[in-house]
C-alpha cells in the first residue's frame, strides 16, 4: 500500500521531498554542505538579487554607459535573462544546500532543526527591514522610478528583487549561520 505524498501548501514543499533532502546525503550535492561554499552561494546570490533591482534603473545606466540603441537592447535582453536565470538557480541550489529545513513544516523536523529554523526566520525577518529601508532609500534619493513603465525607470525590478529576497532570505540566513546542516 502506497502512503499518500502529503502537499504543504503554506510552505510549498511535499512530504517525500523534504523527507528526501533531510535523509539523504545527495551525493551530486554534497559540494553545497561545507560552510565555506554556502556562503560564497550566499554572496553570489545577494549580488543576483542586487543585479535584479539594478534593472529598475536601466535606462539612466544606459544613458550613463552611452550606449547605442541596437547594443543597448541586446546588452540589456541578455543579462536581464542570465540574472533572472542565475538567482533562480541560486535559490535552488540555495534549498538545497539547507536541506529544505528553512522551507520545512514542523512535523516533518526534529526540535533543533525547528529551532534553527525559527531562529533564521526571525533574522530574515530583520534582514528584510534593512532591504525594505535600502528600497526606500533608492526610491527617495534615487532617480525616478514607476511601477510598470514601458519608458524611463520601471520599478518592477525591484519588485522582483525584493520578492525574491524575501523568499530567499530565511535560507539565506540559515546557510551563512549554520556550521554543519
Amino acid at each position: 500500500m502506497s502512503k499518500k505524498n502529503k502537499f504543504y501548501w503554506f510552505e510549498g514543499v511535499t512530504e517525500k521531498g523534504v523527507k528526501a533532502r533531510l535523509s539523504n546525503e545527495d551525493s551530486d550535492f554534497r559540494w553545497l554542505r561545507p560552510q565555506r561554499n554556502r556562503r560564497v552561494l550566499v554572496l553570489l546570490m545577494a549580488l543576483g538579487l542586487v543585479l535584479t533591482s539594478l534593472g529598475s534603473y536601466w535606462p539612466t545606466l544606459k544613458t550613463n554607459m552611452n550606449l547605442p540603441d541596437g547594443t543597448s537592447v541586446v546588452v540589456y535582453s541578455v543579462t536581464a535573462i542570465f540574472v533572472i536565470f542565475a538567482v533562480l538557480g541560486g535559490y535552488s541550489l540555495l534549498r538545497i544546500s539547507v536541506r529544505s529545513i528553512a522551507d520545512a513544516p514542523d512535523e516533518l523536523l526534529d526540535e533543533r532543526q525547528i529551532k534553527v529554523r525559527n531562529t533564521s526566520i526571525r533574522f530574515a525577518y530583520y534582514g528584510m527591514g534593512y532591504v525594505v529601508l535600502g528600497l526606500l532609500f533608492a526610491i527617495f534619493f534615487g532617480p525616478e522610478v514607476k511601477l510598470f513603465q514601458a519608458e524611463g525607470n520601471n520599478g518592477s525590478y525591484l519588485m522582483i528583487a525584493t520578492l525574491f529576497a524575501y523568499a530567499s532570505l530565511p535560507s539565506m540566513v540559515m546557510a551563512w549561520r549554520e556550521r554543519d546542516i
